[in-house]
């Protein structure tokens, strides 16, 4: 499915949630002054993801998804909390939690700020519910809704360390689309973040 990039989303969760809170343009200026060469937009809403469905039977095939899609996202918001104190968009551990147009996202996202010499203070706090498990009897994909909280992070000025603005953070609902690898892994490949307040 081909993502777009609609509603810009609050500045702080950015910091983990990649450039996710700039604005396309600015994105879009600094990446063209030496991104990655393979990085895309991929910026999506949450309705570009599956819709939750009702939750399916309990089974223990179902169960162990559940925990380890839940595991690999908030393993994957620790690891760009990690990789935002220095702007390491090369960081390995990302692509240990996310792939795809997740991985593209947060790489990108890191990559401005390192670009502009900007980094990341703080850890964001997730509490994640899982909403549908497809197919149940041999999972494979595991949606995610979330009320992450950003408040307790701050992007700032590498040299300085002064915040690059005064935008609070706060509440934001979150949609993520976890999935099993070929490699046996469980990786997050789509992750749509709403603005402050939407929780």
């Amino acid at each position: 499915m081909r993502s777009h990039l609609v509603n810009p989303l609050a500045r702080r969760w950015t910091a983990f949630a990649g450039a996710v809170i700039a604005s396309a343009a600015g994105i879009l200026a600094c990446t063209s002054q030496g991104a990655p060469p393979d990085s895309q937009e991929s910026l999506e809403t949450a309705a570009d993801l599956p819709p939750s469905a009702p939750a399916a039977p309990s089974s223990a095939a179902a169960d162990a998804a559940k925990d380890h899609a839940t595991a690999a996202y908030i393993g994957m918001w620790q690891a760009m909390a990690t990789a935002g104190e220095t702007s390491d968009w090369q960081s390995p551990q990302l692509a240990h939690y996310a792939t795809d147009n997740a991985l593209t996202t947060i790489t990108r996202s890191l990559y401005t700020d390192h670009f502009n010499r900007v980094v990341t203070q703080g850890q964001p706090k997730n509490n994640p519910q899982v909403t549908s498990v497809e197919p149940a009897n041999a999972p494979e994909t595991v949606v995610l809704s979330d009320c992450g909280d950003s408040s307790g992070t701050v992007k700032v000025f590498a040299d300085s360390r002064r915040p690059i603005n005064d935008k609070p953070g706060g509440r934001q609902s979150i949609v993520a689309e976890v999935k099993k690898q070929p490699d046996g892994a469980w990786r997050v490949t789509r992750f749509a973040v709403q603005g402050v307040g939407t929780c």
